[in-house]
């Protein structure tokens, strides 16, 4: 699978940012960095990662890997919920709609994690 570039070169580029007491950052390109097009294959590029910042104000922000697999394992599932692993964990996942109401919400909690229960003891 080969890799999607996100930017067209590797470039450096002055910039305003304003860090705002929310966490959330804005970087702007200053005025005489506008009219380049930096984005590969479009108009703007969307990236998930994980952005940290050091009490000097320098930034580093590094991307998610994207279509390298699913980090879960399912191993079982019930109506409600499933079992997952990771090389470290297993999951154990419920989720109840509200409009259940808890006499049904705990009889089906009950039945669900018997079922999760006997998936272990067989497995």
């Amino acid at each position: 699978m080969q890799k999607q570039n996100i930017f067209v070169e590797n470039l450096n580029m002055e910039t305003q940012t304003v860090f705002h007491t929310s966490g959330d950052i804005n970087i702007f390109p200053c005025d005489f960095e506008r009219g380049q097009q930096i984005v590969a294959g479009g108009t703007h590029a969307s990236q998930k990662g994980r952005m940290i910042t050091e009490d000097d104000g320098t930034s580093y922000f590094k991307h998610y890997r994207h279509n390298s697999g699913s980090r879960y394992n399912r191993l079982f599932l019930t109506a409600h919920g499933d079992i997952k692993e990771t090389t470290s964990d297993m999951i154990f996942t419920l989720r109840f709609p509200k409009k259940y109401g808890k006499s049904l919400i705990k009889a089906l909690f009950c039945e669900e994690t018997e079922e999760m229960k006997e998936y272990l003891i067989v497995k």
